[in-house]
């Protein structure tokens, strides 16, 4: 029963996070366009039907029956269509006409002196990225909340249990007859003992102890300990065994072409370190933001592979990869999973919880960056496509062409509509028949 209600609350948590995720990325578009006196009719979290709405001024405030978005509806998206402008293709031309006809119908005409269209192109750019750098800075918020007032479970170089045997087989298991005795073993070292040096010099984390240790492999060298807050000397004999390689980057395994971890030669003296949560400084948690923004730019970039294994996995069968993309249903049984894991603190619970909302807001940020219509990123590529023609038609001394009419690009729009539809239909089915495996 308890569990059951973490997991609802983990599921709860996030859907709440995500829901003023959202409704802060509007913010994001709705300052800046008052701020620069655009008309805007409607502020909306969701789509499909209004469940809750209020005016206050010249703005409707709304909560749709949908939580899985939201919008802004400004006056004049759409510049008026240029006198003599013909598109030679009568279905593309017919989507944007019926596209200026739906904005008219929605938002009313045209205001002079209010519309988007008619504001400088900077000032275009600044609404559209309002929202996107809106989740970047709620990412940041997450990331340090979770780093440095949770702060994530860290090895130390303090004893929880020390090991018997050298393994000789990997993965370990049990020691067997044939296995060496340890060098922690063999050195007297005991659960609750704290490394404070190795070979006279401090600072020693577990972090940084296989380096320390590196250069002794196979010859004795001093170790300080403390025990019982007494310090001790031991004279420890590091081993070499293989060991799966970890990428500093990332803090992941690294394995090669056929999944299986790439083992590299690491001194071992046999012992299981005590976890404790340890707070990073926001210098280490903004860090650690930028390379979680890194890793989804990679993500997105790969999308296109990563949706091809997501389909062959839901389809074909195999193992989801935890590092591929996941739709709502899959973040919200990932946050009550890692909710209802007995294993965890409350602590651990909620620095989990605070790093899912975190890469969620990264994901918004980086995804919205892309230069595509409905996008936040296809508006800010139409300004600067916009300020690039300005600049040629000036140098060939013609007149100023206008801004960019976006109403052309609808049917473009359309079809990203499309796929980014049939993309999340994708992921939602995957995560019901194939869901990710957390501590599988």
């Amino acid at each position: 029963m308890i569990e059951t209600i973490w997991y609802v609350g983990g599921i709860l948590f996030i859907l709440l996070g995500v829901g003023v995720s959202i409704a802060l990325h509007e913010v994001g578009h709705l300052v800046p366009a008052k701020l620069f006196g655009v008309k805007v009719k409607k502020y909306m979290v969701g789509f499909g039907p209004t469940v809750f709405s209020r005016k206050k001024g010249e703005t409707e405030y709304g909560l749709k029956a949908i939580p899985l978005g939201g919008y802004i509806a400004m006056v004049g998206m759409f510049p008026p269509e240029k006198p003599g402008k013909k598109i030679r293709w009568k279905a593309w031309s017919r989507q944007v006409a019926a596209a200026r006809a739906g904005q008219l119908q929605q938002f009313g005409a045209d205001e002079p002196g209010r519309n988007f269209y008619e504001l400088p192109v900077l000032k275009r750019i600044i609404i559209m990225l309002g929202g996107p750098v809106m989740n970047l800075v709620l990412g940041c918020l997450f990331m340090i909340s979770a780093l440095v007032g949770v702060g994530p479970i860290t090895p130390t170089a303090t004893v929880a249990e020390v090991v018997a045997c050298v393994p000789l087989a990997l993965p370990s298991g049990e020691c067997s007859a044939s296995d060496p005795v340890s060098p922690a073993a063999k050195a007297g070292m005991q659960a609750g003992d704290r490394i404070t040096a190795v070979d006279g010099k401090d600072g020693v984390t577990f972090t940084n102890l296989r380096d320390r240790l590196r250069p002794f492999v196979g010859k004795s060298v001093s170790v300080s300990i403390l025990r019982d807050g007494k310090p001790l000397q031991l004279s420890v004999a590091p081993v070499s065994i293989p060991r799966a390689s970890i990428d500093p980057a990332t803090g992941r395994i690294i394995v090669d072409s056929s999944g299986n971890p790439v083992l590299t030669s690491q001194p071992f003296i046999g012992f299981a370190p005590v976890y404790e949560h340890q707070s990073l400084s926001v210098a280490g948690a903004l860090v650690a933001s930028g390379d979680s923004v890194g890793q989804t730019f990679k993500l997105i970039i790969d999308l296109p592979q990563q949706i091809s294994k997501v389909a062959v996995s839901t389809f074909g069968g195999g193992e989801r990869s935890t590092d591929g993309p996941v739709s709502i249903i899959g973040v919200t049984q990932i946050a009550g999973d890692m909710a209802s894991d007995s294993r965890a603190t409350w602590q651990e619970k909620l620095g989990s919880e605070l790093g899912i909302l975190a890469s969620l807001n990264f994901a918004l940020f980086v995804f919205n960056l892309l230069p595509l219509l409905p996008l936040d990123g296809g508006h800010v590529a139409g300004g600067l496509y916009e300020i690039l023609k300005r600049g040629w038609f000036k140098l060939r001394g013609k007149s100023n062409p206008g801004p960019v009419d976006t109403a052309l690009m609808v049917p473009i729009t359309t079809a990203v509509w499309l796929v980014l539809i049939g993309m999340s239909l994708l992921f939602i089915l995957a995560d019901f028949i194939n869901p990710i495996q957390i501590g599988a």
